[in-house]
């Protein structure tokens, strides 16, 4: 039995589509933190939006959102955060099966999905769907692989593009570097109206 299992008769819609809200109890959190290897889990929550298509299939619009504390990668400290996603799921309706053209010597109805579309289709159980071990397996996918805690994001070590002599000088991005106390200062360049000053007293002397 999945921790967080949430049947639905998906499939007796009506029309005009209807929406269901999906909260998760403490236990349940507890026991999904344990599934999905978090120090903490609370306040999942999810609003399905579900409706008929022009085809005969049923659309599920999922938004979902939790709490989430999960472990550093670096310092293994608590990270927490806010996960949260939508995602859109196409599943098989009654009409489907019962509806539409049977193939030759079977009893299965075929149905006809278009085989570029960007959505699967579900299968349905007696017209069932675990919404909630859905929004559990979307929740697996949206969680931060790498989680960090503030400052431990590392150092970046910058490095000189003038050569392997260490006493060289460089720039990065524009940015004049120079090799520190033990190189050679960098010659100060002279004033370009300084310059000019000079070159006109020399040509009225």
């Amino acid at each position: 039995m999945p921790e967080f299992s949430r049947p639905v008769q998906v499939d007796a819609c009506p029309d005009g589509g209807e929406a269901v809200v999906l909260r998760a109890a403490e236990k349940e959190c507890a026991a999904l933190a344990r599934r999905l290897d978090l120090l903490g889990l609370s306040r999942l929550r999810a609003e399905v939006g579900i409706r008929r298509t022009a085809a005969g299939l049923v659309r599920l619009n999922v938004d979902f959102s939790a709490n989430v504390v999960q472990s550093c990668v670096v310092s293994l400290e608590a990270v927490s955060g806010v996960v949260s996603d939508r995602f859109s799921v196409l599943c098989e309706s009654g009409e489907q099966r019962s509806g539409g053209r049977k193939k030759k010597g079977t009893d299965q109805a075929e149905v006809f999905v278009d085989p570029f579309g960007d959505d699967p289709v579900e299968p349905l159980e007696d017209g069932k769907i675990d919404l909630g071990e859905l929004v559990v397996q979307h929740l697996s996918l949206s969680l931060d692989p790498y989680p960090r805690a503030l400052g431990d994001e590392g150092e970046m070590d910058v490095i000189s593009s003038g050569g392997s002599d260490g006493g060289s000088n460089g720039s990065i991005d524009g940015v004049t570097t120079s090799a520190g106390s033990g190189g050679d200062e960098v010659a100060e360049r002279k004033n370009p109206f300084e310059a000019l000053q000079e070159w006109r007293a020399e040509k009225t002397a």
